[in-house]
């Protein structure tokens, strides 16, 4: 029986950390801190991105890629994640290198090279990282998306940032960023797979229990209310590159610690999860009028879209796909749901939920996200809980709600002639 409880611990500096037993012969070692892209200052969007690059890159003992040929060499592999909520280390690594690891993080998190050298090369980092989406044919398509979804969230902005923010931004501001949001007392440590429970302890303690507590004042993270959609709109984007037309429905969501997200959840698999999810076999298989389709479920900490979105088959325009994508979507709140197509759309559900705690690395993304998102490690296991007890009727009476009676946003993008409207969307 393990000995490691479940909840996670806290160091005598505030550090959380957990730890959960995987199979196979690798460790996770997961650093998450509750800082996200939200919480950039105004006009300084990307500064906890740019944060999170300066963090990773080096530090008092550790040169400029040191970490990255030190966890090569071991064969194994690390990243950074920077999202809307949250800014997360993790690196894998065979079972046999967790200590050296776990003093490199400890590392990273007490003695960042927050200089000037460093910081131009992250400023460079930041801005290849925003523009290499933006290559790609369907690469506007997203940030137009953010930009009109939310209506006047700091959600709006994505997760990577606007590098024009950071030209001029210079290194005591952000090592006060860095003093004040990157705190071991706002952070999460989570390792996963294969360890000792003894050995792990005292190395957690040994390493982690000698970061500094933070002397700063903490960041004031400010609650953002999202206002409702006052009417459905239609915004029409230029795509230059694009070979076929795109159209996409945006709806507002919840947010993530909702009590309604396991029936999104389950309303969401019944139309998009799996080959034969609703989308796919109406519009694709039967009535032709898309050549790919997906529906995203994102929920954050405080607000969420759903957005269906797809490319229009060849000889289609997107205004019909769009239209036929609603019928589509709304047709759930009404058409009867099938006990047989419940059943699969829960099993696959609960398929995927599983899945993330099959290897070390899918389940300290797992807990990582359900930790700084939803502040609660159990959450994706009370969602499964909860799928069990979901009839269609409640899944339909929320679309009814939520769906049907609300306002959506249209997304619409032809193929790209002399005189279509720029990538930044004209309201129609």
């Amino acid at each position: 029986m393990s000995s490691i409880p479940l909840e996670p611990q806290r160091l005598p500096n505030g550090l959380l950390w957990v730890a959960r037993s995987a199979p196979g012969p690798q460790v996770a070692v997961r650093v998450v801190y509750r800082v996200g892209a939200k919480d950039d200052p105004t006009g300084r969007s990307g500064l906890t991105h740019l944060t999170l690059r300066l963090v990773a890159g080096a530090s008092r003992y550790l040169e400029p890629g040191q970490f990255h040929r030190m966890v090569a060499q071991a064969g194994g592999s690390t990243h950074l994640e920077v999202d809307e909520d949250f800014a997360a280390l993790q690196t894998v690594v065979p079972a046999h290198h967790l200590e050296r690891i776990l003093w490199a993080e400890a590392e990273r998190m007490s003695n960042p090279r927050l200089e000037p050298d460093p910081l131009d090369r992250a400023r460079a980092q930041v801005q290849q990282a925003v523009r290499q989406p933006l290559i790609r044919p369907y690469g506007r398509l997203d940030p137009a998306l953010l930009r009109n979804g939310y209506l006047n969230h700091p959600y709006q902005r994505g997760a990577l940032g606007d590098p024009d923010q950071l030209k001029d931004l210079d290194i005591e501001a952000v090592r006060a960023f860095h003093a004040s949001a990157f705190r071991c007392d706002r952070a999460l440590l989570i390792v996963t797979g294969s360890f000792d429970e003894v050995a792990l302890s005292r190395w957690v303690m040994h390493h982690f229990g000698s970061v500094r507590a933070p002397m700063a004042a903490p960041l004031e993270l400010r609650e953002v209310r999202e206002p409702r959609r006052p009417q459905s709109q239609t915004v029409k984007i230029s795509l230059p590159q694009a070979p076929l037309p795109a159209a996409a429905l945006v709806w507002q969501a919840p947010r993530a610690d909702d009590a309604t997200t396991p029936i999104w959840q389950v309303a969401h698999a019944l139309l998009a999860q799996g080959r034969s999810g609703r989308l796919t076999d109406t519009l694709v298989d039967e009535l032709a009028v898309a050549h790919h389709l997906s529906l995203r479920l994102t929920q954050h900490q405080q607000a969420g879209l759903l957005v269906a979105q797809g490319l229009a088959a060849h000889g289609q325009t997107a205004a019909p796909l769009a239209q036929a994508l609603q019928n589509e979507v709304v047709r759930l709140a009404d058409e009867p749901v099938s006990d047989e197509e419940l059943d699969k759309a829960k099993a696959l559900l609960k398929r995927d939920w599983q899945a993330t705690e099959w290897t070390a690395d899918t389940m300290a993304r797992s807990l990582g996200t359900a930790w700084a998102v939803r502040g609660d490690l159990q959450a994706p296991s009370r969602d499964a809980a909860a799928w069990t007890r979901l009839e269609a009727r409640d899944v339909q009476q929320l679309w009814r709600s939520q769906i049907v009676r609300t306002p959506v946003l249209t997304v619409l993008a032809d193929v790209a002639g002399p005189a279509t409207a720029p990538a930044s969307g004209v309201v129609v």
